[in-house]
């Protein structure tokens, strides 16, 4: 059987970038179990005492706390502003839809450190609630994504069954929450899921608002500034984790297939 040059190369290719992607995982999370007090590799020894050392240091359960808060806000406050404009985008036309639509959309092209700046400098004058400006920020990064994907998700749904719930005497919000929510539940559920990786995860916006209440990548990279052993790498390797076992979970419930 004669082979397909181009199949080859591009099996090639496409084995060499996912090697690229995932060898530093796998690093980092073999370095998780490194026995000395360095975070070096390949590992000198094996032990799981810096998963332990994650709870003894006593600096990552507050900012945690911290992060998880605000990524569970994140997600009801995002989800709420997008469904919302969604409805409004797909189901109204009016003048300055594209506009609105492109304003919604423009964090995505603009660098996190400029729009973390940004808020920075309209919030520096305000006192109090710094939480508060951390949420709204984390709204502005992730509603971009949860447009997206609520977008993707309403245009393959009509409102030919919501109008006809309305004809029969069902409110507009019922209608809403019987007919046309069900049919895109895989996107809300989707769109949740972005919003609160992306919220939980972020660095670089968040670092410029943060005081005596940390995040958990904040309080991860003072650690690393100060200490080199391998505790930031077993944080890391559970993160990592998390994240998979929550993918797999979606896969077998949903299926990815239908919130992609």
């Amino acid at each position: 059987m004669r082979r397909d040059p181009f199949l080859f190369v591009s099996i090639v290719v496409a084995i060499t970038v996912l090697g690229f992607i995932t060898l530093p995982l796998i690093i980092v999370c073999l370095t998780s179990f490194n026995a000395t007090t360095q975070a070096v590799f390949p590992p000198n020894g094996w032990s799981m005492r810096w998963y332990a050392n994650i709870v003894s240091v006593g600096v990552f359960a507050r900012p945690f706390q911290v992060s998880l808060a605000l990524a569970a806000s994140c997600v009801v406050v995002t989800l709420t502003i997008a469904v919302a404009a969604t409805l409004g985008l797909t189901r109204y036309s009016f003048p300055g839809r594209s506009a609105i639509d492109a304003a919604i959309m423009s964090p995505l092209i603009v660098p996190q450190v400029i729009t973390g700046l940004a808020v920075l400098l309209v919030y520096a004058s305000i006192r109090g609630m710094p939480l508060a400006y951390l949420l709204a920020l984390h709204v502005i990064l992730t509603l971009p994504y949860a447009m997206r994907v609520l977008l993707a998700s309403m245009a393959r749904v009509g409102g030919e069954l919501e109008e006809a719930a309305i004809s029969l005497g069902a409110s507009r919000i019922k209608a809403f929450f019987l007919i046309t929510l069900p049919q895109i539940k895989a996107g809300v559920f989707a769109a949740s899921f972005f919003c609160f990786v992306i919220s939980f995860d972020n660095f670089t916006a968040t670092a410029f608002l943060v005081n005596r209440e940390q995040t958990l990548p904040v309080a991860i990279y003072g650690y690393i500034l100060s200490t080199s052993d391998p505790t930031v790498a077993a944080i890391a390797t559970l993160m990592l984790g998390a994240t998979t076992a929550l993918v797999l979970l979606i896969d077998r419930t949903i299926g990815l297939q239908r919130v992609t």
